[in-house]
């Protein structure tokens, strides 16, 4: 994260600096997802399927997928109310699903799933927010790679000022499949083309959902605003030339004001720092939807999360990350080393310290932290529970370990192995 960002909770601005750089109707038919709203229970199934990445008479490419389509389908609940999701393994192989974002025992708890069974996931999300589910990196990531990925969206009770929410899965064509578009993918799909009336607002809801790529969504001239980051509300900042900028996992909600007159294209990029770049666009057509502007975004009600901390008596931990351990254990023995106990309402303050050559996405499973300045005085006003760690770098964060149960720290790194690095934190 840029070290410039404002470390008061009460800031509200970004510097010229890129959201979350290094040292740290809308969607045409083809970026349509299936939906399914959580009212009577859900199913997902695990299995092998096919997706045309091309022209739609072009070849088709082999992809995992939940339910077997590229992405899986957006799952829909509200917060607070009991989610009973039943997934069965169609796959020749055992795979496990992993939530990202959402704070519950059973995150790091579930064992893998072997192939033919059908395993209970009972939730109760605590939070609203955006959460990517996916199968676990340790031994999964060849999966991931594949297409097994897909949205949950945590809703509410009362929804803010928009007028259109679109969810955007950002990904890689499986298997490293060509594509017209330089090996990104936007809900699928290998292009990305959409419309809008002028004024509207809209609430774009994004997820990474490669295995280690580092992507920045650019949409220059426009006001868009971040509103939520790793599923939790932050203050909310306005994106610098409209660009945002997500490590693997992140999730990041951003309501876009379009600003044009109809009859304008306004150009789209979505670029990974490997290179590869898929240029998009957004048609403004149609009358004004409203005779001015919308005022700036409020911010989101706060989720129930500690809002602040009192470092006095806090635990201290050192993580040391690099090429082939995380906290002193190779990446193959951590599962089952002692975990790291600690107790339940502890405040914790972690220090990364990135010894390898290659950045690293650090993941944080059921705790999302704050990143502090390097005084440890203060901290960015919003929560992470993915931070992006440059070589020979550390960074400082801080949590409240209130979720009992064991969860999982996994350091990947950007564009490197197949395997992450584990911790495990035994919360109790």
């Amino acid at each position: 994260m840029p070290s410039d960002i404002p470390r008061s909770p009460s800031a509200r601005t970004l510097s010229r600096r890129h959201l979350l750089a290094a040292p740290a109707v809308l969607t045409l038919a083809a970026l349509a997802t299936p939906e399914r709203a959580a009212a009577q229970g859900l199913r997902l199934t695990a299995a092998a399927g096919e997706a045309r990445l091309g022209a739609p008479d072009g070849p088709v490419t082999p992809v995992l997928g939940y339910d077997g389509v590229l992405p899986g389908p957006v799952l829909r609940a509200k917060r607070s109310v009991p989610l009973a999701i039943d997934v069965t393994n169609a796959l020749a192989e055992p795979t496990g699903l992993h939530w990202l974002g959402l704070r519950d025992p059973a995150v790091g708890s579930l064992p893998d799933i072997a192939p033919g069974a059908t395993q209970r996931h009972d939730l109760t999300p605590r939070d609203a927010g955006t959460f990517l589910y996916r199968p676990r990196l340790a031994g999964g990531e060849a999966q991931l790679r594949a297409g097994l990925a897909g949205l949950l969206v945590i809703a509410d009770e009362t929804s803010p000022l928009h007028d259109r929410e679109i969810p955007l899965l950002l990904s890689e064509p499986p298997g490293g499949a060509a594509s017209p578009q330089a090996g990104l993918l936007v809900n699928g799909r290998p292009d990305l083309s959409l419309s809008a009336r002028p004024h509207e607002r809209l609430w774009l809801r994004f997820a990474n959902a490669t295995a280690s790529r580092i992507l920045q969504w650019t949409v220059p001239d426009q006001r868009l605003t971040l509103v939520a980051l790793d599923s939790q509300p932050c203050e909310p900042f306005p994106l610098d030339e409209g660009r945002l900028m997500l490590a693997p996992g992140q999730r990041a909600e951003v309501m876009w004001d379009v600003a044009a007159a109809a009859g304008t294209t306004l150009p789209i990029a979505l670029a990974s720092f490997a290179g590869t770049t898929l240029a998009g666009r957004m048609s403004v057509e149609g009358s004004p939807l409203r005779a001015a502007p919308l005022p700036p975004p409020a911010p989101f009600p706060a989720n129930p999360l500690p809002q602040a901390m009192d470092f006095r008596r806090a635990t201290r931990l050192d993580l040391p990350i690099g090429a082939t351990t995380f906290a002193g254990r190779s990446a193959r023995d951590a599962a089952g080393a002692p975990a790291l106990r600690l107790r339940r309402g502890a405040v914790v303050l972690a220090a990364i310290r990135n010894e390898g050559a290659a950045f690293h996405a650090v993941h944080l499973e059921g705790h999302p932290a704050r990143l502090l300045d390097g005084l440890d005085d203060g901290w960015k006003p919003f929560f992470l529970d993915t931070v992006l760690v440059a070589p020979g770098s550390t960074a400082r964060i801080a949590f409240v370990a209130e979720t009992a149960g064991r969860f999982r720290v996994t350091a990947q790194a950007i564009n490197g192995a197949d395997d992450p690095l584990v911790a495990l934190l035994d919360v109790g």
